[in-house]
């Protein structure tokens, strides 16, 4: 075969020089496209239009390739498809786009979206608290971080009053002939019961969260800003309202609200715990009894 080639007056090592040639020109070419092309990720993507509150299940996912830009960040990644699943749709998604961690309340969207962390706690609402409140007690914003475990203790002086209409009294005619019985007189453990119960109304501190409640968020604090960015100028205007994004149980907002409201002062302060038991509430003759048994004790132990 190659006698052949070289009879016909082809130069072999020109030919195999040429071959060559092509390969390591082809192999470059391929090279440099691939290097010229943008890498690629796998990212999560709907098998079928969502709506808002469809809950999503696994067959409503797939991995889909994209190529990686600027944007990519915001896609969830095809390894974080466990925590998508059970999640709820917040924004509508076609069929074949991409996942925004911004379109679900799922685990995979904690720390973009606010309301994605109700996804890991049915029963649960965030509620503002303002700190700012005129009757409110606290330590500055910036000492509180997300994840810490707050409690708030109302505080009231006074029960409100309730209206009254002063209802006419009828005249009274007594029959000189007619005796007025004699009230029966209260048993002492009645007296003692009426007692107990005068002293459970205001004044009195509460704790409305034994057990705590968490910080999930802290809004209105000034934005961080780079030393070589600041101007001359030291004069700056905060008016945006500082307030604490708390977890608390549905059932608590109602009491929160109205505590916030009626409440003579609302104290918060940062727990390392909760108490696992709930308080009954410290009212004000507790604290006499409290002083009371304090000086009983100090006096008795001097003799």
């Amino acid at each position: 075969m190659l006698k052949r080639i070289a009879s016909t007056g082809v130069n072999l090592v020109v030919l195999g020089v040429s071959v060559g040639i092509f390969l390591v020109a082809f192999i470059a070419l391929n090279a440099l496209g691939a290097a010229q092309k943008p890498p690629t990720i796998s990212v999560l993507s709907a098998t079928r239009d969502l709506n808002i509150g469809d809950v999503i299940t696994a067959n409503d996912l797939a991995v889909k390739t994209v190529f990686q830009d600027d944007n990519a960040n915001l896609y969830i990644p095809g390894e974080e498809v466990t925590g998508v699943v059970g999640g709820v749709v917040a924004q509508p998604i076609f069929s074949g786009q991409p996942i925004f961690r911004s379109a679900i309340l799922a685990q995979a969207a904690e720390g973009t979206r606010l309301s994605a962390v109700l996804s890991q706690f049915p029963g649960h609402s965030l509620f503002p608290l303002p700190l700012d409140a005129m009757n409110l007690v606290s330590p500055d914003a910036e000492a509180f971080l997300p994840g810490d475990l707050i409690g708030v203790t109302v505080v009231i002086s006074t029960r409100p009053q309730q209206m009254s209409t002063p209802t006419p009294m009828p005249e009274l005619v007594i029959d000189p002939g007619y005796e007025i019985e004699p009230t029966a007189q209260p048993s002492p453990l009645e007296l003692e019961q009426a007692d107990a119960n005068n002293r459970s109304f205001p004044p009195l501190a509460k704790d409305l969260f034994p057990m705590g409640v968490r910080v999930i968020a802290v809004q209105g604090l000034p934005a961080q800003t780079d030393s070589a960015d600041e101007s001359g100028s030291s004069f700056t205007i905060e008016d945006s309202q500082k307030m604490l994004i708390l977890l608390v149980p549905n059932e608590s907002r109602e009491v929160l609200s109205l505590a916030l409201q009626q409440g003579d002062r609302l104290v918060v302060s940062l727990m390392a715990r909760g108490d696992e038991i709930p308080s009954a509430g410290f009212t004000y003759w507790d604290f006499e009894d409290l002083f009371k048994s304090d000086r009983e004790e100090v006096l008795g132990g001097g003799q």
